[in-house]
């Protein structure tokens, strides 16, 4: 016993669909490989971001703690001095006497392979006589 195998054959006006399947997928896995590629991408410029507003956020802490010293002892109110900032890489505090009472504190700082940052402020500090 024989058995028939019934082949189907496409029409002559129709065009050969074969790998159209494989071409799609291909496709597909190409659009989501730059999907991921961008997703990761941005997770790497997230990250420096986040380290880059926990420096700015570190500086504004150290101005603020300098800021409390002077008001807390009147004879720190001095002229200008340079201080190093040990949480910051490359971290300095230069604090300047502006005029009578006036004050500027700058910080700065550079992470390796950046360029320099800055945090600055400018306050009056008026003591009783």
């Amino acid at each position: 016993m024989t058995k028939n195998k019934s082949t189907r054959k496409m029409p002559a006006n129709q065009p050969s669909q074969k790998g159209a399947v494989l071409i799609e997928a291909m496709i597909a896995i190409l659009i989501f490989s730059f999907g991921i590629l961008a997703i990761t991408g941005l997770q790497g410029v997230m990250m420096k971001n986040t380290a880059d507003a926990t420096y700015r956020a570190e500086a504004a802490y150290v101005v603020q703690q300098q800021l409390g010293e002077m008001l807390s002892s009147p004879i720190a109110l001095g002229g200008n001095n340079v201080t190093p900032v040990a949480s910051l890489p490359s971290g300095q505090l230069t604090t300047k006497l502006l005029s009578e009472g006036r004050f500027q504190f700058v910080v700065t700082w550079q992470v390796p392979g950046e360029t320099q940052h800055s945090y600055e402020a400018v306050t009056s500090i008026f003591t009783a006589r």
